[in-house]
């Protein structure tokens, strides 16, 4: 049995995919915070942008209730794609911050998001990344 060449076909179907990549969104993670040693009041670092440019949320429909104090927050879990070949995948970590910038449904622009996984496939038409968010 002869394997055949699947490249020329993930490269068709990632070419597919990228059309359905309608949002924008950013990815960074938070620099290094300063100690203000006179105030005791930490500085947020600045953030380093690892990526900028299309994406695609879709909810993974398994939400879950968190109590923070005596406040309930419902954290949603979300499947971010991204064109397979955006960027290097020891360049992205679980914590990173995801922003939407740009959809076409507006109530997700300006939400935060965090990376929660990050999946690896080799057959993969995208590179699917695991972000939570919470409201």
């Amino acid at each position: 049995m002869n394997a055949i060449d699947i490249q020329p076909l993930l490269a068709a179907g990632r070419a597919a995919h990228d059309q359905l990549l309608v949002d924008t969104c950013t990815i960074s993670r938070p620099g290094a915070p300063t100690l203000n040693r006179s105030t005791s009041v930490l500085t947020p670092g600045s953030p380093t942008v690892l990526y900028s440019g299309a994406c695609r949320l879709k909810p993974q429909r398994v939400p879950r209730n968190e109590e923070a104090g005596e406040r309930l927050t419902i954290v949603a879990r979300y499947e971010l794609a991204l064109p397979f070949a955006s960027l290097a995948s020891d360049d992205l970590r679980v914590g990173d911050a995801v922003v939407i910038t740009a959809s076409g449904d507006t109530r997700l622009v300006d939400q935060p998001f965090a990376v929660m996984a990050v999946d690896f496939s080799s057959t993969a038409t995208a590179w699917r990344i695991t972000v939570e968010g919470a409201t």
